[in-house]
């Protein structure tokens, strides 16, 4: 089993970029994939970092790609082969036990906004499209190529994190994260009123 996790380095998730600055962004994209990796090093998996820069993390196999996603993921597809995005800090043991204890030919957790946060793929002939409700595209794929497929929902898995909404969601489950723990230190907060609502301490 080979896992594929896509990376991007350098100025990721600028959809946060009202609330963090750049320095701030790309520590916590590492952070949240230092997460993910904290998961999956738990169990017997060859794991693939796919980056679009170079940079450095130790006891991992980098290799640097600069095509697109779906080109990087769909070359290195063989054998039974797993894409987890490097931004679902929340997953747990549990959750990806399950995940790849599920039968069928392909295997997906959706995220919240129609994306594609773990794909599981048991057949070659599948191949990737992400993007613009990925979710959807992979399933129809599937049906096209009369495979067997099965949606895995989960909480955990497919809380993504690309906006300051997203961010709250980190800040009440997050505890014990590395990318929790480093919100906490530059500043995030949770204000309860009606609702929890997120805000930093001091001014970005």
């Amino acid at each position: 089993m080979q896992v594929l996790i896509p990376f991007k380095p350098v100025n990721p998730k600028k959809r946060l970029s009202n609330v963090m600055r750049r320095e701030e962004r790309e520590k916590f994209a590492f952070y949240m994939l230092l997460d993910v990796l904290n998961v999956l090093e738990n169990f017997d998996f060859k794991i693939y970092i796919i980056s679009t820069h170079p940079f450095e993390i130790e006891g991992y196999d980098v290799e640097i790609d600069s095509r697109s996603l779906d080109e990087a993921i769909n070359s290195r597809i063989r054998g039974e082969t797993a894409v987890i995005m490097s931004d679902i800090p929340l997953i747990n043991e549990n959750v990806i036990e399950e995940f790849f204890n599920i039968e069928g030919d392909i295997v997906i957790t959706p995220g919240r906004r129609g994306g594609t946060n773990m794909i599981l793929i048991r057949n070659d002939l599948f191949k990737v499209s992400y993007y613009y409700c990925s979710y959807i595209k992979h399933l129809k794929r599937a049906k096209d190529l009369n495979l067997k497929f099965s949606t895995f929902d989960s909480f955990f898995a497919s809380t993504d994190i690309d906006t300051p909404e997203d961010l709250l969601e980190l800040m009440i489950h997050g505890e014990g994260k590395i990318s929790y723990d480093y919100l906490r230190s530059i500043g995030f907060r949770i204000k309860f009123e009606k609702e929890p609502k997120l805000f930093r301490e001091f001014t970005h």
